[in-house]
């Protein structure tokens, strides 16, 4: 029984200095935005709506002195990233799109990229969960409907904390070429 208690004991211990240590050189500045306006599809592009949302995030981003994106395996958050990449000649690193955060998380480590600013281009149903991964557990995560492309986060990690802002940016959001209820991804 003891060492049931001393187990969880250190596990709580461990994700409460999660965020403390993810950011252990510097301030990391990370922005967070869901992929552009989309076809339908299994694997779909950006829509024209897409394509000037992209043009509308490089604007919007293009002073912030960005030394990495993060993509998923998805064409969507690609494409969302290429006006970015190819005008500043950012390198960009995929990362597994899942509910957790954890494969980003492992993928920032492993490119040496906190204390930097990054972009992180991924999905409605993971944003969430991501800025959670990364830190931010006593501020309110708005949840991104299934037609709202236009959020813009900012996480500002800290060795003592992790702090979000949040802002939009572009026009306000058309619709997409799908009605469907976003399902998760696999």
């Amino acid at each position: 029984m003891k060492f049931i208690v001393l187990l969880s004991a250190i596990f709580i211990f461990q994700s409460e200095l999660s965020a403390q240590t993810l950011a252990p050189v510097g301030k990391t500045t990370i922005y967070l935005v869901r992929h552009a306006e989309k076809e339908t599809g299994n694997d779909p592009v950006l829509t024209a709506a897409g394509k000037k949302r992209a043009g509308d995030l490089m604007r919007t981003l293009k002073n912030k002195h960005l030394q990495r994106i993060y993509v998923t395996q998805y064409r969507r958050t690609q494409m969302t990233a290429d006006s970015l990449r190819i005008q500043f000649g950012i390198d960009t690193v995929h990362y597994l799109a899942d509910t957790t955060g954890d494969d980003l998380v492992e993928k920032i480590k492993e490119h040496n990229d906190f204390g930097k600013a990054i972009l992180v281009i991924g999905h409605s149903n993971t944003l969430a969960a991501i800025i959670k991964r990364l830190g931010v557990t006593k501020q309110p995560v708005p949840v991104v409907a299934d037609n709202e492309f236009d959020y813009l986060f900012i996480v500002n990690l800290t060795k003592e904390k992790a702090t979000l802002t949040i802002k939009r940016y572009g026009t306000k959001p058309v619709k997409s070429a799908t009605n469907q209820t976003m399902q998760p991804l696999q």
